[in-house]
């Protein structure tokens, strides 16, 4: 399958974005790990969406990553409380 340029250039950016992440990550706070690893699915959505092959499922999860991602700013225990959320809300996806 031969990947067109949009896609190609979307997916490169991505990973680049993880990679820099991965990197900045030694020095960061541990509260920025999890904020890049959902921030990367979000990106992953996005680059999914954009060539239409997101299922709305997907699409649903990108929504609550962005409505909670900046809790990471606020408060520890109330990002952790998010993130469980989350999951438990991608697993309720998968059961459906």
């Amino acid at each position: 399958m031969q990947m067109n340029e949009a896609f190609e250039e979307q997916i490169f950016g991505l990973v680049c974005y993880m990679l820099t992440s991965a990197c900045n990550l030694v020095n960061e706070t541990k509260s920025y790990g999890p904020l890049r690893l959902i921030d990367s699915a979000s990106r992953l959505i996005t680059v999914l969406s954009d060539s239409g092959i997101s299922p709305p499922s997907l699409e649903k999860i990108q929504e609550k990553i962005e409505q909670g991602k900046l809790k990471v700013m606020e408060d520890d225990s109330q990002f952790s409380a998010f993130l469980n959320d989350l999951v438990l809300y991608t697993v309720s996806l998968i059961e459906k």
